[in-house]
């Protein structure tokens, strides 16, 4: 072997020579619709349509007229009939003669959805029950020259779901037997490897698609097949040293014949500076699958560290391998990143600490929960939407995204932008909420999905952590499904999660750590076989923690869990993305069918307004389209600040623990970040792309330095300042303005000053009692003292400018409050500096003006694509700018005629420009 740097430039090296055929783009299929009609006797009704691939049944049909808009009003039950059909995708395509003289030619799917026979040319030539593989086929005895004939025959996973269960059930139930009604879902989805959340979830619809949801494509193989080429990095003292793993796939000769091959890997460590590795070895081509291991060592010093998102650069490395043979060259070009990763778990005085640590420094989690982006698979790697999802993701401090256990492993492009944007992911394998079988047909369907996903991700410096299962163990745990004490179903937990998937992803990819579960005691769960003891203990592991019953702005009730994976609550989307799924405009007010109808959580309508009403009074409602408006934003302000708060609470418990040892937080990933159809969820950014006003409040509660407060049971005032930084400042000053509410002057101000932040803490700088202080400063007595005021608390740095996001104290509910009318105007303004801060559209300044106080004022621009710098914020001074970041082309004119402004005190007062004539516009072709 040979050992050398080079000055070559980097594009000298990377030309590849493709010879594959993409079977991608226009098919055909067939479904049949003998369900319209009475009697099924007889009935041959089948419909040809135009299918696309990559693609699903779902989408063509509607791309095909034969059904209405999926997600149009109640079409997840209209288009049910879908789900239980078989459907035949073919495609005609044609190979020359060349191309057939292939030692060996191999179909590849890259995703396949989900049961199909395969047959080419009338020859079945395999079958497929995973969607998560990606299946390759030899087909070199049945392609020939000229026209050729692909059929994939896909059966009904609904049907092979039932067939399954009703199987395993003869030795005894693998539970839930189905989703609770309100989800208007398909059942026994635990059973099949598909989408979970396909069947339905408690935030979307059931559509059990089937098609080719990724690349299909022929490839020629004349020696070897290069299949992946993957990495474990790690840290010496002075050096990176990279393993790197070809994995190769041969012709397998059955002539023992023995090739020559030269196999060289090269990181380019910059334009003109590469390392690289070289060496001739032997493949015995009869051994249908060869690993080959090169090695490359790395001055610490030539690269630069990949860091998460707020910590530093993400500095990415191009790997080419290549491997040659008399009869040609293979190349793969993979990115990689240098950095460290621990899942830290430590002693403390009472459990252990759990907590990331790259590069050696501690990282804060802050972040959401990824579900797919959308309910069809085909359409969940659409660049538009994902570079939109994890950019805005970047813009609010997030450095964390989990990845949901019930959706699907993610598109390249995902884990690309990730690498790029320093997003950590946390991976959890596609296993979530449900009991699961552990026969041997099962578990050697899940072996490959093990292999094959971990290979495809484990190069991306993204992914920090894979994880078992999402909220299984809990569901054992709490006999969610009527598990009891019987012990078959601990030892299938056992089986399945720790026998199979540790065992085998930790042989896969040594570097990074392993979870069993989600939420689980981490290492903890070693000591008692990891069943059988609470999974949601604070002291130890991750936890998920919801409460719809106690008020989400009370900061008392949030555990000071070690780290919380999941926490979230309801609102409902933008009335203008609701209107997009509305049939008629009695659909959009808050008691109807539709409404109904898509809550999909049991009780979620009754538990929204309980929450809504602990601090807001909820309008009358009259029925009209202005009135599910108001209630839509006031359930989007409700959301926003129970969040807001929940999130402080864990960074306030970011460097200290309580009397029983709870504390030390160093991770908030909310639920969730994301939608796939019109409906009330825990999203902060809907199905259309929107922002809610949750989205908007992340950018404050996840910046890197806040300013907090906790309001404990007693009434004691603490104020905290919060610090991921890996700097000290000195010299710094918070300030508490308390107001009444009839003026935008303070009736108070007091500063802390001289205020040490110290790098990477968290810090109580001030502890008073709230009652006292608010008489003492001149808000009444103290009987109407908190519900006279409210304050704003700030932090500057020495040289008084905001190092913070400005935080406020609601002292009391604000429906006790006199909320006082705000009359706002507002002035639009091209801005001239083009491109705009975010994207290649102009920005638009708006200038606001006010006569007094206003509350979560609230703007929104109809269907123009953009976001504001701020949004749903106070107005405690008589003017403010804000900037309207276009993301599509538009004129200063067309804002204007858009735009919608609301403030809290507008829904009481029968104000604010989200006016009737609007609406009856906007819902015109509503009838």
């Amino acid at each position: 072997m040979k050992l050398f740097i080079l000055t070559l430039w980097i594009s000298s090296l990377i030309s590849v020579h493709c010879q594959s055929i993409t079977l991608n783009g226009v098919w055909r299929g067939t479904i049949n619709t003998c369900h319209k009609k009475k009697s099924f006797q007889g009935c041959d009704d089948d419909i040809n349509f135009s299918a696309t691939v990559p693609g699903g049944v779902y989408t063509d049909l509607h791309r095909n007229n034969i059904i209405e808009n999926n997600l149009l009003g109640r079409n997840d039950i209209n288009n049910r009939w879908v789900g239980n059909q078989s459907v035949v995708y073919t495609k005609n395509f044609n190979v020359t003669s060349d191309f057939v003289k292939a030692h060996k030619i191999v179909l590849i799917f890259y995703g396949i959805d989900t049961f199909a026979s395969v047959s080419l040319n009338g020859h079945m030539i395999g079958q497929t029950s995973n969607m998560f593989l990606r299946y390759i086929f030899n087909v070199t005895d049945y392609i020939r020259e000229g026209q050729n004939l692909l059929q994939v025959a896909f059966r009904s996973a609904v049907k092979e779901a039932e067939d399954l269960y009703n199987e395993q059930k003869k030795s005894y139930i693998v539970p839930p037997v189905c989703v609770p009604k309100e989800y208007n879902g398909q059942c026994h989805v635990n059973h099949i490897r598909k989408m979970q959340a396909s069947f339905s979830w408690d935030w979307g619809p059931a559509f059990p698609s089937v098609g080719i949801w990724r690349d299909v494509e022929l490839v020629p193989v004349n020696d070897l097949l290069l299949n992946d080429v993957t990495t474990d990095i790690r840290r010496k003292k002075d050096t990176w040293d990279i393993l790197v793993t070809i994995f190769l796939e041969t012709t397998q000769s059955k002539n023992e014949e023995l090739i020559s091959c030269d196999i060289t890997s090269t990181l380019y460590v910059s334009q003109s500076e590469l390392i690289s590795n070289s060496s001739e070895v032997m493949l015995d081509t009869s051994e249908k699958y060869i690993n080959i291991n090169v090695s490359l060592t790395v001055p610490a010093d030539a690269v630069k560290n990949w860091w998460p998102n707020g910590y530093g650069k993400q500095h990415l490395y191009h790997l080419i391998t290549t491997v040659t043979t008399a009869n040609g060259v293979l190349r793969k070009r993979i990115r990689v990143g240098f950095r460290t990763v621990e899942l830290v778990e430590e002693p403390l005085e009472k459990g252990l600490s759990f907590y990331f640590r790259v590069n050696g420094v501690p990282i804060f989690a802050k972040g959401s929960n990824f579900i797919p982006a959308s309910v069809f698979p085909e359409l969940g790697a659409k660049e538009d939407t994902i570079r939109h999802l994890l950019l805005s993701t970047k813009e609010t401090h997030m450095n964390m995204l989990r990845i949901w256990g019930g959706g699907v492993y993610e598109s390249k492009l995902f884990y690309d932008l990730a690498d790029e944007y320093g997003i950590m992911i946390w991976q959890d394998f596609m296993f979530a909420c449900a009991m699961y079988p552990t026969s041997d047909a099962f578990l050697r369907n899940v072996e490959p999905e093990i292999l094959q996903n971990v290979i495809r991700l484990k190069n991306h410096p993204s992914i920090v952590l894979w994880a078992g299962n999402n909220e299984n163990e809990a569901a054992l745990y709490g006999n969610w499904y009527g598990t009891g004490s019987a012990p078959i179903y601990r030892e299938d937990y056992v089986k399945l999660y720790v026998n199979l998937l540790k065992r085998e992803v930790e042989k896969l990819d040594p570097v990074r750590p392993f979870l069993v579960s989600s939420p689980g005691n981490g290492a903890y769960e070693e000591t008692y076989n990891y069943t059988g003891v609470n999974p949601y203990s604070n002291l130890y592991g991750d936890v998920h923690y919801y409460n719809y019953i106690r008020n989400g702005w009370d900061i008392t009730q949030y555990p000071r869990t070690r780290f919380c994976s999941e926490y979230g609550f309801q609102s409902w989307p933008s009335i203008y993305t609701i209107i997009t799924a509305a049939e008629t405009t009695k659909d959009l007010h808050v008691d109807s069918d539709f409404v109904k109808h898509r809550q999909h959580q049991p009780f979620g309508n009754q538990y929204m307004r309980l929450l809504i009403s602990y601090n807001f009074v909820i309008p009358q409602n009259n029925n009209s389209v202005r009135d599910f408006a108001n209630y839509i934003y006031l359930s989007q302000i409700n959301q926003a600040v129970s969040i807001k708060i929940q999130t402080e609470a864990y960074r306030q418990a970011k460097s200290e623990v309580n009397s029983i040892g709870e504390g030390m937080t160093m991770g908030a990933l909310y639920w969730q970040l994301n939608d796939v159809w019109q409906a009330p969820s825990w999203s902060s950014i809907d199905i259309e792309g929107r922002w809610k006003m949750l989205h908007y409040y992340a950018k404050d509660f996840f910046a890197p330095i806040i300013v907090t407060p906790h309001l404990s049971i007693s009434n004691e005032l603490s104020i905290y300042i919060v610090s991921d930084r890996l700097y000290t400042l000195r010299n710094c000053t918070v300030e508490i303005r308390v107001y009444n509410w009839r003026s935008t002057t303070p009736v108070f101000a007091k500063s802390f000053g001289d205020i040490i932040i110290e790098s990477n803490k968290a810090k109580r700088i001030a502890s008073f009692w709230l009652d006292e202080f608010l008489v003492r400063v001149g808000c009444g007595s103290l009987k109407s003292a908190k519900r006279s005021c409210i304050a704003a608390l700030s932090l500057t740095d020495e040289s008084g400018s905001l190092i913070a996001p400005v935080n406020y104290i609601y002292p009391d509910a604000l429906k006790n409050a006199d909320i006082p009318v705000a009359n706002i105007t507002m002035k639009i303004e091209k801005n001239h500096f083009l491109p705009g801060k975010l994207s290649n559209y102009p920005d638009f300044k708006l200038v606001l003006s006010t006569d007094n106080i206003a509350l979560f004022v609230w703007l929104e621009v109809g269907n123009i694509r953009g976001r504001f710098s701020e949004n749903g914020f106070h107005m405690f001074e008589r003017k403010k700018e804000i900037i309207f970041h276009a993301h599509e082309g538009t004129t200063i004119e067309l804002l204007r005629s858009n735009i919608r402004l609301v403030s809290l005190s507008d829904i009481y007062n029968a104000r604010g420009n989200f006016d009737n004539d609007y609406f009856v516009r906007e819902t015109k072709n509503l009838y």
